[in-house]
């Protein structure tokens, strides 16, 4: 219970170093410097900067291992014979790996601090301060809030609902869970003041905006099975004009491009505050130090054979495939610039699979599209939390879903079809934009494997798994399916190997228990009741 009880009682917290992003041990001592919550928020600027670390260095911990872990390797888009993150494939994640502690901090001290924000700022701001910048910061705080409990409940299931760690100080021990249905609760309240007090049309600056708050409200929604309401904050975001999908694919994922018209909310990385504050997913990703140039690329993750068959069976899509993920002699010229590109090797393989990642391996300082900004273990490019391709196939599951009328927090059926125009418009600009053929109708089947190349690799894809069978399921049957059927083994030698490299064959079928994961065994020793039957929250 740490993180989210204890480690907030500093937050009579120096708010000039929140903006630049701080580590979660900043939460362990009291402010070294006079500024402090009674004399930070004394004018707009440094209101609005305090929201700054919303954004950044608090979800590192959820941005350098576990994330991809959990979404790509439990996905059965990624995997990996690294130690520390092996066991998310298999679906054997102890409550003692490292990595699912980090899981549960990352989310908790992005709380910590939105929580710092909501209970210090009114009460610190004097008259002087509009009441407009009031107002966005605590909506952003709101914001950004919601999005961490999203996380955290699609990880964990029933967890402690925190607005003012306070109020539990002298009891942080016995602190219970509350209800699945509890944390959406507040997680569509937060959205809601958000979506109502945060600035429209900030695009561009890394903040959330009133339309990132529609949009996220919209995927909260759409897991709820509330396809209703889903479609309803869609089509605000959608008739908003706010964003606007980019014409090239690849471009999403060059740093030059952070923040652009599709980026709807994004954790913001700073590559020269070293480790903790960069992007750290080019360092593992990477197939070699040839790419990065800075000393790191070790290629702990490979695209599985499943996910090279999945962009195979639809066909042209080679514009998704090729920035998604390096298949032999694939070519990059934007990576190794200086020296007339970079070709993935015709023998290249990480993890077995004869492939490697390409999407968010960005490169070296040099590389025009990183114009310096990139370091050892520490990049400059943001990591997506949603684009606004997410909101056009929202939009298109909620009609089909409207029209499959399963009921309220029930699954779509797989086969479920619509040829709703609209629902064509949305689905079909996500998948021209790449080169794919638009379709005339579509199938949940075929929407979920649209989302699945779209998305591929951004840490996406598990969640579509565990949210099939319906809001809050205890029971997985369509998506354990899906996933025993995933080829998740390695090629017996290179593809250019001579005979032809067959397949170690590896199918891997979870049980109904591997769709949550495990609380971390040192917040479950520190306060036993997390562990218990969820207490439902009393809301105010």
């Amino acid at each position: 219970m740490k993180v989210h009880i204890k480690y907030i009682t500093g937050i009579a917290l120096v708010a000039g170093l929140i903006a630049t992003g701080c580590k979660k041990d900043f939460f362990n001592r009291p402010p070294e410097s006079g500024v402090t919550v009674g004399n930070y928020y004394q004018t707009a600027a440094q209101v609005k900067s305090s929201t700054v670390g919303l954004y950044g260095a608090a979800w590192f911990g959820w941005n350098n291992k576990v994330g991809w872990a959990i979404t790509e390797l439990s996905g059965g888009n990624g995997r990996s014979y690294s130690s520390d993150v092996n066991a998310f494939q298999t679906f054997s994640v102890p409550n003692t790996n490292p990595e699912i502690l980090a899981a549960w901090d990352s989310p908790f001290t992005v709380i910590a601090q939105a929580n710092g924000i909501l209970n210090n700022l009114p009460i610190s701001v004097p008259p002087s301060v509009p009441v407009s910048a009031v107002n966005n910061a605590l909506g952003e705080a709101h914001l950004m809030r919601a999005t961490a409990y999203f996380y955290l409940v699609r990880v964990f299931g029933n967890v402690p609902i925190v607005e003012n760690p306070l109020q539990d100080i002298n009891n942080f021990q016995t602190v219970p869970t509350n209800p699945v249905s509890d944390v959406y609760k507040l997680m569509v309240r937060d959205l809601q003041f958000a979506e109502a007090n945060c600035s429209p049309n900030v695009a561009g600056t890394g903040h959330g905006s009133s339309g990132s708050a529609s949009a996220m409200l919209a995927k909260v929604y759409l897991y709820m099975q509330d396809y209703a309401n889903a479609r309803k904050e869609a089509e605000k975001v959608i008739n908003s004009g706010e964003f606007a999908l980019l014409s090239n694919y690849g471009d999403l994922f060059r740093t030059i491009n952070n923040n652009n018209k599709e980026s709807i909310l994004s954790m913001q990385w700073i590559y020269n505050n070293g480790y903790d504050y960069g992007n750290s997913i080019q360092a593992s990703w990477a197939y070699s130090s040839g790419i990065t140039q800075t000393g790191d690329g070790y290629a702990v993750f490979g695209p599985t054979i499943d996910l090279q068959n999945a962009f195979k069976a639809e066909g042209g899509d080679t514009v998704r495939r090729h920035y998604t993920i390096m298949l032999p002699n694939s070519y990059y010229k934007e990576l190794d610039f200086a020296l007339g590109g970079y070709r993935f090797p015709a023998n290249g393989s990480a993890q077995g699979t004869n492939a490697a990642a390409k999407k968010y391996v960005i490169g070296a300082p040099s590389d025009p599209d990183n114009n310096g900004k990139t370091a050892f273990q520490a990049g400059g490019n943001n990591t997506y939390i949603m684009r606004y391709a997410d909101v056009l196939l929202i939009e298109a599951e909620a009609i089909l879903g409207q029209a499959a009328n399963p009921g309220v927090g029930h699954g779509i059926p797989l086969s479920a079809t619509t040829s709703d125009p609209t629902a064509l418009t949305y689905f079909n600009m996500v998948r021209t934009r790449s080169g794919v053929p638009a379709v005339t109708s579509f199938t949940y089947q075929q929407l979920l494997n649209e989302r699945r190349l779209e998305f591929a690799l951004e840490q996406d894809y598990w969640f579509d798994l565990c949210r099939i069978d319906g809001f809050n399921s205890t029971t997985h049957p369509v998506a354990i399916g899906i996933i025993s059927n995933q080829e998740r083994g390695t090629y017996s030698g290179a593809a250019n190997s001579v005979p032809p490299p067959t397949i170690y064959t590896t199918k891997i079928t979870p049980t109904d228990a591997n769709f949550l994961f495990p609380v971390p065994v040192a917040e479950s020793n520190a306060d036993p009741n997390l562990i218990k039957p969820p207490v439902s929250y009393v809301f105010k």
